[in-house]
């Protein structure tokens, strides 16, 4: 119904933004990785959208580009994983990085993400590892982001992320912030550093 809308970025909150085209404020649910993207956006923005309609709701989703809003349509079409959990799993791990922890069977950076337990995980790679490239199209280095996304010290990050849940923050402003970290090499101390800069400058 809705393919896309283009317009200004009015407001953001933790799991949604308000795009304002032609005097009408489209409340847009989305990723962080989106909200990351648009949110000091002052120009005028295109945001590719989805629209769910349910029983007893109607749901507007959308991403800044095409290829996030595809992995979106493809994890919601697995059973047990509707647009909560798509929309967790999207803030937890960028598009890019899910594409090849899909084609490659990582069951466990999987689960890193919030609301997918190891069940759910190995059940998104088993309906999703062969349809995601055919659905996708992805121009990087498999190997080397499948390699860098392996590499990544899963302990300091779970045990960063539950320090700054201790010190007040929520889960959306923890992932939020890390989501841009490189954790190669850092200790959680650092992570948190990182971590807390960012949460500073939003």
């Amino acid at each position: 119904m809705l393919e896309y809308i283009k317009g200004y970025v009015e407001h953001v909150d933790e799991d949604y933004i308000v795009v304002e085209s032609n005097e009408i404020g489209y409340k847009v649910m989305t990723s962080l990785t989106t909200i990351a993207e648009l949110q000091h956006h002052s120009e005028k923005i295109c945001i590719f959208t989805e629209l769910i309609v349910r029983e007893d709701s109607m749901t507007l989703c959308g991403f800044s580009s095409k290829n996030e809003l595809k992995m979106f349509k493809l994890l919601t079409s697995v059973s047990g994983v509707g647009t909560k959990v798509g929309l967790a799993i999207l803030s937890s791990i960028p598009y890019t990085s899910l594409y090849t922890i899909l084609i490659s069977g990582d069951v466990k950076v999987l689960t890193t993400a919030n609301g997918v337990g190891k069940k759910t995980a190995e059940r998104i790679i088993l309906e999703l590892k062969d349809k995601v490239k055919k659905v996708m199209h992805i121009s990087v280095d498999h190997g080397e982001v499948i390699q860098e996304t392996l590499d990544i010290d899963h302990t300091s990050f779970e045990d960063a992320k539950a320090a700054l849940l201790a010190l007040g923050y929520s889960h959306n402003e923890i992932n939020s912030a890390v989501s841009g970290i490189d954790a190669s090499n850092l200790s959680t101390e650092d992570i948190i550093k990182l971590a807390l800069k960012n949460l500073m400058n939003r």
